[in-house]
């Protein structure tokens, strides 16, 4: 009978890596969202989903917060994509095809707030990291609209009436830090030596 090294057991055990056939002692009646069927298998109903769904005021807000803050669209768009795939809503294969329509889409977001927005992170280009299938998808297709020196969304690149939604959207020209801001009445702090006075 063959013994094994009980430090290297724990060793491998600390990784933090899934262990193998872990998936399997999972309880079957309780699968995981993305273990089942995807509710999306049509690309065109994905997109119309993910574009309502990042047109409500909610959601469009702090999209277009984050693209003023300069995180990249490409940043954004997989973590959509993966955000979806892991709520079930696709598969891996409708995530990576959805990646450059909600990279458009988060552009026209942009543009319609007339934000500077960034494609991706420049700075992260020179790291010789591996990287998975969906980083290097929207590498390339950061490269690719980077290559055409795209200063705003194509024409053709979402469908019209995703296009129409969003240039029906009332934003708000001003900066959105500065809504809401009256000046503050000066308050006399009250000393707790001076009351007697």
């Amino acid at each position: 009978m063959e013994e094994y090294n009980q430090e290297a057991v724990d060793a491998f055990a600390k990784t933090g890596r899934p262990i193998p056939g872990q998936s399997l002692t999972a309880n079957p009646d309780e699968p995981r969202p993305f273990e089942g069927q995807p509710e999306f298998t049509n690309f065109k109903e994905a997109l119309d989903y993910t574009a309502a769904e990042l047109l409500l005021e909610e959601n469009y807000m702090p999209v277009v917060l984050a693209l003023g803050d300069g995180v990249p669209v490409t940043d954004l768009a997989m973590q959509i994509g993966y955000v979806g795939f892991r709520e079930g809503k696709w598969n891996p294969d409708l995530m990576i095809m959805l990646m450059e329509p909600l990279m458009y889409l988060l552009m026209a977001l942009a543009e319609k707030a007339d934000i500077e927005y960034r494609i991706n992170n420049e700075d992260d280009e020179d790291d010789e990291a591996t990287e998975s299938i969906l980083e290097e998808k929207a590498k390339n297709i950061a490269e690719t609209l980077r290559a055409k020196e795209v200063g705003k969304v194509p024409e053709g690149a979402l469908p019209s009436d995703i296009v129409e939604k969003i240039e029906s959207l009332d934003i708000p020209q001003e900066s959105l830090l500065e809504r809401n801001q009256e000046p503050m009445a000066e308050e006399q702090p009250q000393s707790l030596l001076g009351k007697g006075q």
